[in-house]
């Protein structure tokens, strides 16, 4: 009704609009554009051309901003002409529908997410406090203690780990405070850090310092590698099917028009996408491209880095700093294309430089990554370079490497390394002829700056069996220049039984013949046990190690024995954790993650859910504490409605939420008994007699019948004042309800007197 009312009354403001153009015939038409109709528009025919409503363009996505136009009566109207070359246009026999046939470039460029990110949840949390603890009560003098703890705060936290040995005593681990910027995706952290680099000449030192460096874990949904672009058009609306490696993963209505598809979602290695695009009068096409998905490789437009300055520390065991050893770290990539990621890398200590480029490069098949650095410490100069080759493909894999350095060359942290390496070289090598079996070989040779040097050659095959059974088999060979090759053939047959596994294995190597067997359950993901054997008999007799798990909502508990080389031992090993948030503290299994406080005020044994799996009930206090939430990712924890009574409300029985590293939220469920409200009204000293009272709570519209007597009647309604519309005989008034609070089931609020107001 609204819209022929307004049609109407843009006619009568066209008409007027073209007195002065009398050779104008002004038409109210269904305009229809490559086959699909948009409804009823204006269309001014004039000198042979066809003027359509700008408005009505717009609707069918069709951009008309830099197209000349006329404006008639405050509307733009466009020349069909002037829109884009190549179009036409006809009008039926009956002079009521205009069909418009438009190329593909009348409509704008689309980009297709066929993957879109998800969107990010600001983290929610309270401060908390939490340590975990592990108590190794070990035979023959080896107990001792991990202590891991923090404070979290919104996205910072303060950690520290501190470890106590029977025969060492104390020492303190790693101390540092760490912020979380989202908004910039990066990582603040103060005092105890490994400064690191990754592109194979770079050294690992850890320092006490300051430190920032770009944190993709901020935002879990961003894809940080390269993706293909498949650009295609549609002159009439579509859909499009997307296949990755033949299997269907996508399917997307797109416009008419050029598009692109974006966001692919692929994986790491070679992949095959096949895009089937379907027309509306039931035409396909395909589109089809390889792309090899390299995840070491940026994205266009993506940086990494890594900001470190501070002093080095000896190592975790010693609690102090050496003064007099200053270190830096300073590293950098940029996603340069789809293709090509470069970056530097710079590393300063005592006496010490260490500098140079690194380039990765996507290859249609396969990933090269390319370093080259200089160094120069106490007065002598030393160069290193590093080369590696990668392919994975779904029958073949492939890889290959070298690393080399000079005599002199340094890098940080190499004063406190072992055995200085000088050169590095692998290969490897994989193929599955089958989907069932996969072979693989491998060869190693690494030389050290004293001279030594260790060569190691392998294969191995895998062959999974019915009922998922798996049968490896393997032979290496190792060897140094001051210590005779050992070469060892080993044979594995593991079979799965529900929650755990058995197995059998035979090795043989130059010390003789060994025959083992191993069985293990893992722990459920609540309260349960598990258990991990294997034993062998040898040469050397008897060997093995035995494990026995259990583990509550409280506490991990584990049994441990072992027996090597005619000397048996075993340890009892404690494990949980102990957590302060929202003014309760908590027991509870060691925290590897994000958790939550679920409240279910008064209501004891709910059962909470995490991702619509059972992690546990409330308390007496209708508390519970939900471990292991991913950071920064949507958390869905919802609870059983089944649990609570019937004559209890429940508002909402799932909740989403996100929370930052090592921090906790509160979610609060929304159960109280159901209280309904009656009452009678009355309008003007009289009863009202029937009718309705509605009004608005919380967002939800709230409504009662009106009985012959006047009464109403709610059946849930919370403490409190009440703004409520009677509509009555066609008239309306404004009822104020008082709702008191009260421990009973009904509150009669007995007579309500209304008053008039004009109808909305």
């Amino acid at each position: 009704m609204r819209r022929r009312h307004a049609l109407a009354l843009s006619a009568l403001a066209l008409a007027a609009a073209l007195r002065a153009h009398a050779q104008d015939q002004r038409l109210l038409l269904d305009l229809c554009i490559n086959g699909r109709c948009l409804g009823s528009s204006f269309v001014v025919l004039r000198d042979g051309h066809y003027l359509i409503d700008a408005d009505a363009l717009a609707r069918a996505d069709i951009p008309t901003g830099n197209v000349p136009a006329t404006t008639i009566a405050g509307h733009r109207f466009v020349d069909i002409a002037a829109l884009v070359h190549g179009a036409r246009a006809s009008m039926d026999a009956a002079g009521t529908r205009l069909d418009l046939t438009l190329p593909a470039e009348a409509w704008s460029a689309k980009q297709v997410a066929v993957n879109p990110a998800a969107r990010r949840l600001p983290p929610a949390s309270v401060p908390s406090v939490y340590a975990n603890y592990a108590a190794d009560i070990g035979s023959a003098g080896r107990s001792s203690l991990f202590l891991d703890g923090g404070w979290s705060r919104g996205v910072a936290v303060l950690r520290s780990t501190a470890t106590w040995l029977q025969h060492g005593g104390w020492s303190r681990g790693l101390t540092r405070y760490e912020y979380d910027d989202l908004d910039h995706m990066r990582r603040w952290t103060a005092g105890d850090q490994f400064a690191f680099s990754g592109d194979g000449l770079g050294g690992t030192a850890l320092i006490g310092g300051i430190g920032v460096s770009r944190a993709f874990d901020l935002d879990p949904y961003l894809i940080t590698f390269p993706q293909p672009t498949i650009s295609g058009v549609l002159q009439a609306p579509g859909t499009i099917d997307v296949y990755q490696n033949g299997v269907l993963v996508a399917q997307r209505a797109v416009g008419a028009g050029p598009f692109s598809l974006a966001n692919l979602g692929l994986g790491p290695g070679s992949n095959d996408v096949r895009v089937v695009v379907h027309d509306p009068f039931g035409g396909t096409r395909e589109l089809q491209q390889s792309f090899y998905g390299a995840t070491a490789a940026l994205a266009p437009g993506l940086s990494e880095y890594a900001f470190q300055l501070g002093v080095e520390r000896p190592s975790q065991d010693s609690g102090r700093y050496d003064s007099g050893r200053p270190a830096l770290l300073a590293r950098q990539r940029w996603g340069l294309s789809d293709w090509l990621t470069a970056g530097y890398r710079i590393e300063a200590g005592r006496q010490l430089v260490n500098a140079g480029p690194s380039a990765d490069i996507r290859l249609p098949v396969g990933y090269l990554h390319l370093a080259l650095a200089a160094s120069r410490a106490d007065g002598a100069e030393g160069a290193g370079q590093a080369y590696a080759y990668d392919y994975v493909g779904r029958r073949f894999g492939f890889a290959a490497g070298v690393q080399l350095y000079s005599r002199d060359y340094r890098r940080l942290g190499d004063d406190f390394a072992l055995a200085r390496v000088r050169s590095q070289r692998y290969f490897n090598a994989s193929w599955s002829p089958l989907e069932r079996f996969t072979l693989q070989a491998s060869i190693g040779d690494v030389a050290f700056a004293d001279g030594t040097r260790q060569r190691s050659e392998g294969l191995s095959g895998s062959l999974r069996l019915g009922y998922g059974a798996t049968l490896l088999l393997a032979l290496t060979r190792s060897r140094t220049d001051r210590d005779p090759a050992d070469t060892q053939a080993f044979a594995n047959l593991v079979i799965p039984l529900g929650r755990g596994s058995i197995g059998v294995n035979a090795a043989h190597d130059d010390a003789g013949t060994s025959y083992g067997v191993s069985a293990q359950r893992s722990l459920p993901s609540d309260t349960g046990y598990g258990y991990a054997l294997d034993a062998s008999h040898g040469p050397d007799g008897l060997t093995g190690r035995a494990e026995l798990d259990y583990q509550n909502a409280y506490a991990r508990v584990a049994a441990i024995g072992t027996r090597f080389a005619g000397r048996s031992d075993g340890d009892l090993l404690v494990s949980g954790s102990l957590l302060a948030l929202d003014g309760r503290v908590f027991a509870g299994r060691p925290l590897d993650g994000s958790y939550a406080l679920v409240e279910v005020p008064g209501m004891a044994g709910v059962d909470i859910t995490r991702e619509n799996q059972t992690v546990g009930s409330t308390d007496q206090r209708g508390d519970v504490l939900v471990p292991g939430l991913l950071p920064y990712q949507a958390n869905r924890i919802g609870l059983d409605q089944a649990d609570v009574p019937a004559q209890y409300a429940v508002g909402s029985t799932a909740a989403t939420v996100s929370v930052p590293r090592f921090g906790g939220t509160v979610v609060r469920f929304d159960v109280h008994p159901l209280q309904a409200v009656r009452g009678r009204l009355r309008l003007q000293d009289q009863a009202v007699r029937y009718g309705t009272l509605e009004m608005e709570v919380d967002g939800t519209v709230l409504r009662s019948p009106v009985g012959a007597d006047g009464s109403f009647y709610f059946g849930d309604l919370a403490a409190g004042r009440y703004e409520a519309r009677l509509h009555h005989e066609g008239a309306y008034a404004r009822c104020a309800l008082d709702v008191p609070a009260s421990t009973a089931p009904i509150r009669n609020l007995g007579e309500v007197t209304c008053t008039p107001e004009p109808a909305p």
